[in-house]
């Protein structure tokens, strides 16, 4: 296959997991993005792809696809290995940055999930921070801000039953 076709391939792998998991097509979802994967690492190195920044965002959405089905290690890892590659990039643009808090964000619901509550807790209050400096508007980004202020009510209130 030329590297083209591959390139389109891997685009459209990408394409069909974010669609897959909008339709709540999980498992669709984490064998797209597993193919994209696979076709990014059989490019030449040479190739003019951005691999870190693909990886980056790959693994983001494959930490959200971990989440919905309840598989907790596996969306930490995933959300740790976008994040590594995210702090690789440097500077992010918007779209990035948006997969980056994604992925912050699920890094925290899986640290929760799995009982490790102060972690969460630093993991979702890290999301806000880079959403609080990035200037992002929170009235187009209510729904997000939401979800993580609510992660941070239950993940409280668990700690301070553990505390009592």
């Amino acid at each position: 296959m030329k590297t083209t076709h591959i390139t389109r391939a891997i685009q459209q792998a990408n394409e069909e997991a974010s669609k897959a998991f909008n339709q709540t097509d999980y498992q669709g979802a984490v064998e797209c993005y597993n193919k994209a994967l696979q076709l990014c690492s059989s490019l030449p190195e040479d190739m003019k792809i951005n691999r870190v920044k693909f990886e980056a965002i790959v693994h983001s959405g494959l930490s959200a696809v971990f989440g919905r089905q309840g598989k907790h290690m596996e969306s930490f890892a995933a959300a740790n290995k976008a994040l590594v590659f995210f702090e690789q990039i440097g500077e992010l643009d918007d779209v990035e940055t948006g997969k980056y808090l994604m992925a912050q964000a699920n890094q925290g619901t899986a640290l929760a999930a799995l009982g490790c509550f102060t972690a969460a807790l630093e993991a979702l209050q890290k999301a806000k921070d880079v959403f609080k400096h990035k200037c992002l508007d929170p009235t187009k980004n209510v729904q997000w801000l939401k979800m993580v202020d609510s992660n941070i009510v239950v993940i409280n209130g668990q700690i301070k039953k553990r505390q009592e």
